[in-house]
């Protein structure tokens, strides 16, 4: 049986594995290399919004914030500190406030490519997944906000 310490232990490695080989990356090519961490980034979050969206349907789910949010395709960390203050069926404001994946990066030195991440990932995964859902992400931890700001929005299904 699978516990919340399994699914924490497998978060911490798979931001410690992102953190290794996107510093190599970063400190081997300098901007050439940010700019293919950023493409990949991106493509790992298109992918994974393809293959959502693909099981969604295939489960009948309507495909929108709902169905996203709802359903998503892994368990979070037992310890991030996240809220949400808005959730409707067009509408997420969500905050964090601990990210045990941004912890790791800044205990080694890798909040500037945890940033890369931050500000990629989410907009391709989620606009993959549905693209006219847009993503705001004005706050975030990586770059020393005090929290992450999550303003996720999508047009009324009619």
């Amino acid at each position: 049986m699978v516990t919340e310490q399994d699914i924490a232990e497998f978060g911490d490695l798979w931001s410690l594995m992102y953190c290794v080989m996107a510093r190599e990356m970063v400190d081997s090519f300098g901007e050439e290399g940010k700019e293919a961490l950023i493409r990949a980034v991106k493509a790992y979050g298109a992918a994974r919004g393809e293959r959502l969206r693909k099981r969604h349907e295939e489960q009948g789910l309507p495909i929108n914030m709902r169905s996203l949010f709802d359903h998503y395709d892994l368990p979070g960390h037992p310890d991030n500190q996240k809220e949400r203050k808005k959730y409707t069926d067009n509408f997420l404001e969500s905050y964090t406030y601990l990210c045990p994946y941004e912890r790791i990066w800044r205990a080694r030195d890798c909040n500037d490519v945890g940033l890369v991440y931050c500000q990629y990932f989410h907009h391709a995964f989620w606009q993959t997944y549905r693209p006219d859902i847009d993503v705001q992400i004005p706050e975030i931890l990586t770059k020393d906000d005090p929290h992450c700001l999550f303003l996720v929005s999508q047009p009324k299904d009619e």
